[in-house]
């Protein structure tokens, strides 16, 4: 057969024939080739196939088309750390004397009631038998303490009266799940926020009303706060911890379990 002398249409048909052969040909060679691919290759191959159908299979005729949407959010560093401050001023309190400017500690809510933590020798100290709690947002409002005498423990649990809504309380966090060189948070300052960066620097003692936890945070400020990096509650500044280092916080941990029995007492004042 001379190539030169093919008419229009067998020159096609010729094109046609080569293209099937070589797709064929491609699709054997493709094919012996995945039978010798590693696992992990045909894996990963499989899983983007799987997402691909989850993504286009489209509802039922009955309902309006729906989208499977998978997002992998990919939150900076820096901006996980601006939000897990920003959600802690809302649970950190200032309390001072009744109608005063003065500040006598910080505090902290753990939880919805208005429980509060803070340093217990703060409030001794005052002499004072009436308290007011400044919220995040400039609000001043009572606070019902209790018999600050009826425990030896560093922190005292008192309770902030008033709406719901000034405040947002922060969870305590799991003091045997922390590691040395786990990075922290903390809240801290006399007058507005001041906050710092650090790690844990020597984890609890285990001292039974008394554990402290060191961090390279430093806290002068009775009350002020030290948290995981997701806002966990780790420890306070009371007289205790003060009295080893302005690095030292007292095991928020410690006043966990009480707080139901220590709510009621402080209610009744």
């Amino acid at each position: 057969m001379d190539l030169e002398n093919l008419t229009k249409h067998q020159i096609i048909l010729l094109t046609l024939l080569v293209s099937f052969v070589t797709s064929i040909a491609t699709g054997i060679v493709t094919v012996s080739l995945m039978n010798q691919a590693p696992p992990s290759v045909t894996r990963t191959i499989n899983q983007i196939v799987e997402h691909t159908v989850q993504t286009v299979v489209p509802a039922s005729a009955q309902n309006t088309a729906a989208v499977v949407t998978q997002k992998t959010i990919v939150v900076k560093d820096d901006d996980l750390v601006a939000q897990t401050i920003a959600a802690l001023q809302k649970s950190v309190v200032r309390i001072t004397v009744k109608g005063g400017a003065d500040l006598l500690a910080r505090g902290v809510v753990i939880n919805a009631t208005g429980t509060t933590m803070t340093d217990r020798a703060a409030l001794v100290g005052s002499g004072a038998t009436e308290f007011e709690a400044i919220l995040a947002n400039g609000d001043r409002v009572p606070l019902k303490v209790g018999d600050l005498s009826a425990t030896s423990s560093p922190i005292a649990l008192v309770t902030v009266l008033g709406t719901s809504t000034g405040f947002a309380p922060s969870s305590i966090a799991d003091v045997s799940k922390l590691r040395l060189g786990q990075r922290v948070l903390g809240i801290s300052g006399k007058g507005v926020d001041s906050v710092g960066e650090g790690v844990v620097a020597m984890l609890p003692d285990g001292g039974v009303g008394t554990a402290s936890i060191l961090t390279t945070v430093p806290g002068t400020t009775p009350g002020s706060v030290v948290a995981t990096q997701f806002g966990e509650i780790i420890g306070i500044t009371t007289a205790a911890s003060l009295g080893q280092s302005t690095d030292s916080y007292t095991v928020a941990s410690i006043a966990s379990q009480p707080v139901h029995g220590a709510t009621n007492q402080a209610s009744n004042p």
